[in-house]
């Protein structure tokens, strides 16, 4: 029973943001979102132009991944493949999860301005936004990229290496893409946890409550960020103002904010 509830609420979460990621654009214009956003510093606008440009390198390299997995899924069925194969994959998933985090380390500004502009218009109450408040941010950003990071590299190595032996090669992929986008959707969601004091273990936590949201937002954010450039300064955008306005609207219905607010730091 407990299992179908779950599963009910994963998708009822990943419709909802779906949903949400439609009004983005009328939601960013009706409340002029944008404004104070130039006011950060020439080195906010320096990491967010590097950022941008760091996607063209990210595109090619998921372009390479899917090739050769593709040609691996047909060539390399004996278990004495297997090692090489999982070892090869990992490489790749190691310096590519590492480019998209890259740049979401680097555009940092933007999601910590877009977050805390949608939230004080939802709320009606100013987040902080000084600069103590958004070197703290990036600091977290940091921190929570190393542990997302390490936990998607792990657990595509672990699972694709079970997949492989049981013999499924061609769900291999999706699995693994999977994994990729709720540990990208957290990253995001984070930002979101970081504005009520939650620690990144209570993040975390909270947020699995909330899987169908990272699901969701790290899909679309994946995607985006295949577009050269301006799908890299995009994806952030869109994913800090979605994820904040369910976020808000799932904490109206469920009564888990103040659960999660009560566990125990790292």
């Amino acid at each position: 029973m407990e299992a179908t509830i779950l599963l009910q609420h994963f998708f009822r979460d990943i419709i909802l943001t779906i949903k949400n990621y439609r009004t983005v654009f009328p939601f960013i214009k009706a409340n002029k979102l944008w404004k104070g956003f130039l006011s950060y510093s020439w080195v906010s606008k320096f990491l967010l132009l590097v950022g941008a440009l760091l996607s063209l390198k990210f595109g090619g390299l998921f372009s390479s991944w899917v090739g050769q997995v593709a040609v691996d899924g047909m060539s390399m069925n004996a278990f004495g493949h297997l090692l090489s194969e999982s070892a090869y994959e990992g490489y790749h998933l190691f310096v590519q999860g590492g480019f998209k985090y890259v740049i979401l380390i680097l555009l940092e500004v933007v999601i910590f301005h877009f977050a805390r502009k949608t939230l004080e218009v939802l709320t009606g109450e100013k987040a902080e936004d000084s600069l103590k408040a958004f070197i703290s941010a990036q600091v977290r950003m940091l921190k929570v990229v190393l542990f997302a990071y390490v936990m998607e590299t792990l657990l595509s190595i672990l699972i694709g290496t079970l997949i492989s032996m049981v013999g499924v090669e061609f769900i291999k992929p999706f699995v693994i893409f999977a994994i990729q986008c709720f540990f990208l959707g957290f990253v995001v969601v984070d930002n979101y946890n970081e504005i009520y004091k939650m620690s990144i273990k209570q993040s975390f936590k909270y947020t699995r409550q909330y899987a169908g949201v990272a699901m969701g937002i790290g899909v679309v954010l994946y995607v985006l960020m295949l577009v050269p450039v301006l799908g890299a300064v995009l994806a952030p955008l869109l994913g800090a103002v979605t994820a904040t306005i369910t976020m808000h609207e799932l904490n109206q219905t469920d009564d888990l904010l103040e659960l999660a607010l009560v566990e125990n730091d790292f």
